[in-house]
């Protein structure tokens, strides 16, 4: 008779992964806020006091650290656009994901920022994010006759980076108003 399939156990990362992990997240946050999109793996390994080997071990490239951080910066948008979708009305779903759903803090907005400008896959990967946590929204806001037929997935993107990086939040929460209204479909198409 044939021995049974012993039952695998599948175990986490080790504390001290797990540990190492976070700081080298916390340091390259740190790095590219003083370095910009330049700041390197070294500088990077450094600051979390842990050796390249370590870096490599948990990210093989510099953009899989700076995909890992882009999706962590973005959790807090991912959290208003399921939020948005269960909302009845359209619009609100729309507004809200809108007015909330680009990164919550100041400081993190400007470091995605940062990040996206490191490289082209960076840049890829901030853009697509933003697409599919804003699509949905701006599919059934269309859908329901609320959206101007011409504004893109990829304009409402650019529309919500516009008024985020207005330099106070009353500034903020007027360019969300003045766009929000010209995305109405009665605003009308300008002509070029």
């Amino acid at each position: 008779m044939a021995d049974a399939p012993q039952a695998t156990t599948v175990r986490g990362p080790r504390k001290d992964q797990a540990r190492n992990r976070r700081r080298l997240l916390d340091a390259a946050r740190e790095a590219f806020t003083d370095l910009g999109p330049d700041a390197g793996i070294d500088g990077i390994a450094r600051r979390a006091g842990v050796g390249a080997t370590t870096f490599y071990r948990h990210f093989p490239t510099k953009d899989d650290l700076v995909d890992a951080l882009l999706d962590e910066l973005s959790q807090g948008a991912r959290n208003a656009a399921e939020q948005a979708v269960g909302s009845t009305d359209g619009w609100t779903a729309f507004r809200t994901v809108f007015t909330r759903g680009c990164v919550a803090h100041e400081e993190d907005r400007a470091l995605f920022d940062i990040l996206c400008r490191t490289g082209p896959r960076a840049a890829e990967h901030g853009l697509r994010a933003t697409v599919e946590l804003i699509g949905p929204v701006v599919e059934r806001a269309r859908r329901e006759g609320l959206l101007r037929a011409d504004a893109t997935v990829e304009d409402i993107a650019a529309f919500m980076r516009m008024a985020d990086s207005a330099a106070s939040a009353g500034q903020r929460r007027r360019a969300h108003d003045v766009l929000l209204a010209g995305l109405r479909p009665h605003a009308g198409a300008v002509d070029a």
